[in-house]
């Protein structure tokens, strides 16, 4: 589209807004984009006048750029002084007509400013597209030496072209879901979600009672979760908990009966061996209530026991090391895709740790906005496929801080301040924030969590948002799923419910047994 194309376009973009009744916005910021980019020459070396019309026809949408919303625009004014920048140029003058004269009713005139809308911003896509692509050529014929991975070069090409696959002439992409109020079908599917979301039937339960009590209930379909901590407390082992639970406490609800359920956890730091190591003697030593001692078993009783344990219910059970240096956001969005090809419904996807991602293909701006954007487009592709999305995150400095002050009630001091290491802004986009910290009382340790952020209709107890888990000598911080529950009244306190107020045992986790890193005991 030539410079003088677009300045017709913009024109009549701003002065067909204008027709709309009840307008509340215009597009005179996009009109100012492309005036921007419309570059005249300072000298005009050719006998005719296209220099002076396209100075003019700038200087008149500028114009039109500074009018209220509610401006109203006389017809015949604008085409007398359209008229006089186009010269000569009847045929340019003529399009301006076609666009401007003809009079429309309320729905052709919206759907006549949508097109042209639309009809701009494809121009600029494609710009930005050439450009991308014509860097990348040039870097792959002129600096091939200088490229050392080819497939990390392509998946950087691809992320950085992503944002403009959509094709604006069928359905918008943003529209994530919708329903017709007057199609009572689809609107009793969405009331049928939300009882079953009511009646815990859809609803992914802990294995501790304290925790679905502070989510009212657990977590639910699509839920994208950040849990946060210091260095060493236990963000991995909780989450890790967290992983076995869902495969111990669950029966898989599948929107797909053809489908297969899968829980997915990506770690990006620790060995897979870690990973099922500790998932063993949590299982184990949940069960049996002895320690576990690694060099006395086999390896295939402890395969065959962490196999009968996490399957038992139906669900499959997937486990992957990937070095994220290799990887972008759509690099996990294309593993989900070729899981939902091989058969799967992915009912949970864990993240140890999505910050370790490269930010390739999100928005670079002020400091800490690609990482927010990671965690915005991660999130916006689990959301619509119901994917409970979990991953642990490191505080901010400003949150080492109030330990070093000697701040009492860390979790909430903390909680919903955005203290979020590399970007305060990821608060912005999660559904739920969790904060713990490990607490030392008379030579004891106690895991304390707190709900931050809770994107519910529905508000739980202050008292509920507030956790207190025992560390056990055997076992960590056992599950009490269908058992006595553990979460104590205050640190140092008795269990709920006990009416004696007898304290139970605890331990002090002063290393990491059976070489499990200490990241991922805290």
């Amino acid at each position: 589209m030539d410079n003088k194309a677009l300045l017709v376009k913009s024109i009549s973009l701003l002065y067909r807004e204008s027709l709309l009744s009840n307008n509340k916005e215009n597009s005179a910021e996009l009109v100012r984009s492309v005036l921007e980019n419309i570059q005249v020459a300072e000298v005009s070396l050719s006998l005719n006048t296209d220099r002076d019309i396209t100075i003019a026809l700038k200087q008149t949408a500028l114009e039109m750029c500074e009018n209220p919303i509610d401006y109203e625009y006389d017809k015949d004014t604008l085409l007398a002084s359209l008229r006089m920048s186009c010269g000569d140029d009847n045929m340019l003058y003529n399009s301006f007509c076609s666009l401007i004269e003809p009079e429309y009713n309320e729905v052709s005139l919206k759907k006549s400013v949508i097109n042209i809308r639309n009809s701009i911003s494809k121009h600029f896509r494609e710009l930005k597209v050439n450009d991308v692509l014509g860097k990348a050529a040039n870097q792959f014929k002129f600096g091939r030496d200088k490229i050392t991975n080819i497939n990390q070069f392509i998946a950087n090409v691809i992320a950085q072209l992503e944002p403009f696959q959509a094709d604006t002439s069928t359905a918008d992409p943003a529209i994530i879901s919708g329903i017709d109020i007057g199609d009572e079908s689809t609107t009793q599917e969405v009331f049928n979600e939300i009882r079953q979301m009511d009646d815990g039937a859809a609803l992914m339960k802990t294995g501790w009672q304290g925790v679905n009590r502070m989510l009212q209930g657990g977590f639910r379909e699509g839920d994208f979760c950040v849990v946060g901590a210091l260095q060493h407390n236990y963000k991995t082992g909780f989450t890790l908990n967290l992983f076995k639970q869902f495969a111990l406490y669950n029966t898989p609800r599948l929107r797909d009966p053809a489908k297969k359920p899968l829980l997915l956890r990506l770690s990006f730091e620790d060995d897979i061996s870690g990973n099922l190591q500790f998932l063993y003697q949590s299982l184990k030593e949940n069960e049996t209530g002895k320690k576990t001692v690694i060099s006395s078993l086999s390896v295939p009783e402890m395969s065959t026991y962490v196999k009968e344990k996490m399957l038992v219910n139906g669900f499959h059970i997937k486990v992957m090391r990937v070095d994220p240096t290799q990887w972008n956001y759509r690099s996990i969005c294309n593993l989900v895709l070729d899981l939902e090809a091989q058969g799967y419904e992915i009912k949970v996807l864990m993240i140890d740790y999505l910050a370790l991602l490269p930010t390739t293909g999100c928005i670079q701006g002020a400091m800490g906005a690609d990482v927010q954007d990671l965690f915005r487009r991660l999130r916006m592709f689990t959301n619509p496929r119901k994917i409970i999305c979990i991953t642990p995150h490191q505080l901010s400095s400003e949150a080492n801080q109030l330990v070093r002050d000697g701040r009492q009630n860390f979790v909430k001091e903390v909680a919903s301040k955005n203290y979020w290491e590399k970007s305060k802004g990821i608060s912005r986009e999660v559904d739920i924030e969790i904060i713990l910290n490990i607490e030392k009382h008379n030579k004891k340790s106690f895991l304390t969590a707190q709900l931050g952020k809770h994107r519910l209709p529905t508000i739980a107890p202050e008292d509920h948002k507030y956790v207190v888990l025992p560390f056990q000598e055997v076992g960590g911080v056992l599950d009490d799923f269908n058992k006595p529950e553990s979460t104590l009244k205050k640190i140092g306190g008795a269990p709920l419910g006990d009416p004696n107020g007898e304290h139970i045992p605890f331990w002090e986790p002063t290393g990491a047994p059976n070489n499990i890193s200490s990241d991922q005991m805290f």
